[in-house]
């Protein structure tokens, strides 16, 4: 039995306030061209929007991160290590057994700007192990990945726009290896139904057509509603790429088992190197930096008492969010009856250029889940 239930998680808070956290909550709003840009699909089709007097479409904050960022880019905020404590809005999805509404707590931290990437990422996961660990009795396991060695990959095996934003979203949506390797499978089987209008994409790469205008020329309609709440920039672009597909160069069979091999790769640290490594050397891909940061990370964790058996790789590691672009992790107990993380993280660090700054700025966090760190299965019996 854990003792989760029987703990305050407030105490989280104050724990990471001693560690030298600024506590700050940000905007429950924020504007929802923002979100979408960032959040994945089956995020946005959990979104929940409103409109502010002026007529501005806002969103109830998903997450802490982006209005986070976006205090810290509008200097509302003078720390660069935060703590949070508050509520997110986002409906649940169909598998989640620990909540049934949009409300749920989330308890995190932000590291914004600090350029000791790997040591950040280090302390950020055995700070959050620490305080887990007082909550529960049984031992918690680390899983972790690296989308910036799958980005690599894609970059190295030279696909179509096209079909790399395809495959990138496949990656997001969660789905194992062979589930990637079977839609891919499916994408470039798919064709036009139509000749893809060049002279409409022209003139919209002339800017003489907006991305509105050209689908109602495309569908000869001017009611949007069935595109579900996607912007015309984001329909525009998947046309656009899409017809690009056409003449470019196609994933074949070799390429689509190089992909899955990759993602395939999972297990103990050790194991996962030698397989990293021999990965680089049979298709000839420079994975030195990203082998590295992971032997790095593990030494910093094993320094801050993180055995190594607690934690492992898996290439398919991935957040329903998309502005990840390293390390992403999460932290769970291993009750077989808690199928969900209880801790999730990563490295975000073009999220502040997405959003307007001038300069880069390193980001790192990880949110704690209320709801599922005090989910006690036995009160779904009856």
């Amino acid at each position: 039995m854990n003792k989760a239930m029987d703990k305050d998680p407030s105490s989280i808070r104050e724990f990471f306030i001693n560690k030298g956290y600024t506590f700050f909550n940000p905007a429950m709003t924020i504007p929802a061209d923002i979100v979408m840009n960032f959040m994945g699909e089956d995020v946005r089709n959990r979104l929940l929007f409103t409109s502010s007097p002026s007529g501005d479409e806002l969103c109830l904050r998903p997450d802490f991160t982006l209005p986070l960022a976006i205090s810290y880019i509008n200097n509302e905020v003078q720390a660069n290590k935060f703590v949070y404590d508050g509520y997110a809005f986002r409906f649940p999805s169909i598998n989640e057994k620990t909540r049934y509404c949009p409300e749920f707590r989330q308890i995190g931290i932000e590291n914004f700007g600090d350029i000791n990437k790997i040591n950040v990422e280090g302390d950020v996961i055995s700070q959050a192990c620490e305080i887990l660990s007082s909550f529960y009795d049984d031992h918690l396991e680390i899983k972790i990945s690296d989308i910036s060695m799958f980005y690599q990959l894609l970059n190295h095996l030279k696909i179509d726009t096209y079909l790399f934003n395809r495959v990138r979203r496949l990656y997001w949506s969660g789905l194992g290896a062979t589930e990637i390797k079977d839609s891919i499978k499916k994408i470039i089987n798919t064709r036009f139904d139509a000749k893809p209008r060049l002279d409409l994409i022209d003139e919209y790469k002339n800017n003489n057509l907006s991305s509105t205008a050209l689908i109602q020329k495309l569908t000869g309609s001017d009611d949007l509603s069935i595109f579900s709440g996607r912007r015309p920039d984001d329909i525009v672009k998947s046309y656009i790429d899409k017809s690009e597909l056409i003449n470019g160069t196609m994933i074949n069979d070799t390429v689509i088992e190089q992909i899955t091999e990759f993602l395939s790769i999972k297990g103990d640290i050790s194991r996962v190197i030698e397989l990293l490594d021999n990965f680089q050397k049979k298709y000839h891909i420079d994975f030195a930096e990203g082998i590295e940061n992971l032997e790095n990370r593990v030494k910093i964790l094993k320094k801050n008492q993180i055995a190594k058996d607690m934690i492992e790789f898996n290439a398919t590691l991935s957040r329903k969010v998309e502005y990840y672009t390293g390390l992403i992790f999460e932290i769970r107990t291993k009750d077989e009856n808690k199928n969900e993380p209880i801790a999730i993280g990563g490295r975000y660090d073009k999220i502040f250029e997405e959003l307007g700054s001038a300069e880069p700025i390193p980001a790192v966090g990880c949110s704690i889940y209320v709801d599922r760190l005090l989910f006690d299965e036995g009160d779904n019996e009856s």
